[in-house]
């Protein structure tokens, strides 16, 4: 993904008009959009517009059903989308613009990391079509919350040193720092250094230190709001008796645990220091 906000939403929207809507912005069929695309956009970046062809149209010919289609292509747009919000954000930060607010942060977060695309994948891999009343329950929507939380907070303390060695700052461990130093906003803002200046400062090391901790008390919080609301969901009356539910709560309640073992055994992240 680019750094320019305006080059990231045309290509997004590219690839949601490619992949799922066959040119919903102009007349043009797919192969027209794509031969288009590759006069402008390197090889690299024409892989996910051609995998991502390849990978709907095997979903339906494997007979996902009408209702999971809609479901998955709404939550990959959102997912999509969510990448440029992200870039726009970044470049906020780059530009010692307006600083997202935590709150702010975590919506985004919460699916541009892609747990919420997966969550819907689920079924799909389960061979199972839910209710819709089962997921439009506000217990089953938190636990959906709660698990794409759990697994985007992992993935920022376990890239905190890495992005922030690259200056790359949009991350909770950073704006917990910030959020909870209001003072240091303001310093921010005026100061003339870059970010990467920000890694190795001793005076900074220690609000990082409790920023890393208070971003690894809020990722246990969540894993426990997962077992909870599972716990919850598989104690009520009226959903426990749905069909497939405890297939499907088992199934997304194990994303967090999945994701927490790749990413202790994965090559991607820095080892954190977490007390």
């Amino acid at each position: 993904m680019c750094n320019d906000p305006v080059e990231a939403g045309n290509y997004c929207t590219l690839f949601l008009d490619i992949v799922f809507r066959h040119g919903r912005c102009s007349a043009k069929t797919r192969q027209e959009l794509l031969k288009e695309a590759t006069h402008k956009y390197s090889s690299t970046e024409m892989l996910p517009l051609r995998l991502g062809i390849q990978w709907w149209e095997e979903m339906k010919r494997d007979g996902m059903p009408l209702s999971q289609q809609i479901r998955f292509e709404a939550a990959a747009t959102k997912y999509v989308m969510a990448q440029v919000q992200a870039v726009e954000m970044n470049q906020q930060l780059a530009m010692k613009g307006r600083i997202p607010s935590l709150l702010e942060y975590v919506r985004v977060r919460r699916v541009a990391i892609g747990a919420p695309l997966c969550i819907v994948a689920s079924e799909y891999d389960l061979g199972i079509d839910l209710d819709p009343k089962i997921l439009h329950d506000p217990l089953v929507q938190c636990l959906q919350d709660a698990v794409s939380d759990h697994v985007a907070w992992l993935n920022d303390i376990l890239s905190f040193p890495k992005e922030l060695r690259r200056g790359e700052l949009l991350n909770l461990v950073f704006l917990n720092h910030i959020t909870n130093n209001p003072f240091l906003i303001a310093d921010y803002n005026r100061s003339g250094r870059d970010h990467a200046s920000l890694y190795g400062n001793e005076e900074q090391a220690g609000f990082f230190d409790a920023a890393v901790c208070r971003a690894w008390e809020m990722t246990e919080s969540r894993y426990e709001d997962c077992a909870r609301l599972a716990s919850e969901i598989m104690g009520s009356p009226h959903l426990s008796a749905m069909p497939h539910l405890k297939q499907y709560v088992e199934a997304i309640c194990s994303i967090t645990v999945g994701n927490w073992a790749w990413s202790l055994r994965c090559g991607r992240y820095n080892t954190p220091t977490i007390p």
